[in-house]
């Protein structure tokens, strides 16, 4: 009896080491077909097959990557929302920080406008001619001061009234060289001159003296523009 146990002992070990190698053999066959992607092991070191999950090995459906894809792109919307939130609050403080200093000091180009003063003070002694447009020849207030600062580039309206309505307003406490002067009656803009500093213009007059220089309070003053 005791023969026959071991031999049914052996018998059963001898089964058992030939179901595993077929098993094992199978297994490997199975592998050779399977490619693992380094996505795979991404999270954790791979030591054995045993350690491999069928949830590692499964290919991701239509759905899924539609939905990855989805959120991919919601992500992007996300932080492309952040940034443009983030330019916009930017922009705005620059602006506020813009209007703050136009509205507390107004710009000034210290160089044009003294060019401007000695250009104008080349024309001094030419004749007054109303609705006349031309420095050498004759010209009348506003055709003067527009004809000074086209040279420049700076492109005034023709008449005072209009040119009344350009560039900055400015105080006459803050009058600076190259200033344009408006002046008139009865509260009716009828005059524009160049102020030269000092508190001295240089404009076209009248027919009477022409292009001259002359304090700035010859008529009653109403408005004050920098163009320049």
């Amino acid at each position: 009896m005791k023969k026959h146990k071991a031999e049914i002992v052996a018998l059963t070990l001898l089964l058992g080491v030939l179901c595993y190698a077929f098993y094992d053999s199978n297994i490997e066959s199975r592998e050779q077909k399977i490619v693992l992607t380094n996505e795979l092991f991404s999270m954790k070191e791979i030591k054995n097959k045993e350690e491999i999950t069928m949830e590692m090995l499964e290919i991701p459906t239509e759905d899924l990557l539609k939905a990855q894809e989805e959120n991919g792109e919601e992500e992007n919307n996300n932080r492309e929302e952040a940034a443009s939130n983030s330019t916009e609050l930017i922009l705005a403080n620059y602006n506020a920080s813009l209007v703050k200093t136009v509205d507390n000091e107004v710009p000034y180009n210290e160089i044009i406008s003294n060019q401007v003063v000695n250009y104008a003070l080349k024309f001094v002694g030419n004749p007054y001619v109303y609705g006349g447009y031309s420095l050498t020849n004759g010209t009348d207030c506003s055709g003067f001061t527009k004809l000074i600062f086209d040279n420049y580039g700076i492109t005034l309206p023709r008449s005072a009234p209009e040119q009344a309505y350009s560039g900055f307003r400015v105080e006459l406490d803050n009058l600076m060289p190259g200033d344009l002067v408006f002046s008139g009656y009865g509260g009716q803009i009828g005059h524009v001159a160049i102020y030269i500093g000092n508190e001295k213009l240089v404009h076209a007059l009248n027919s009477s003296v022409g292009i001259v220089v002359t304090s700035l309070y010859i008529m009653p003053i109403i408005d004050a523009r920098r163009v320049a």
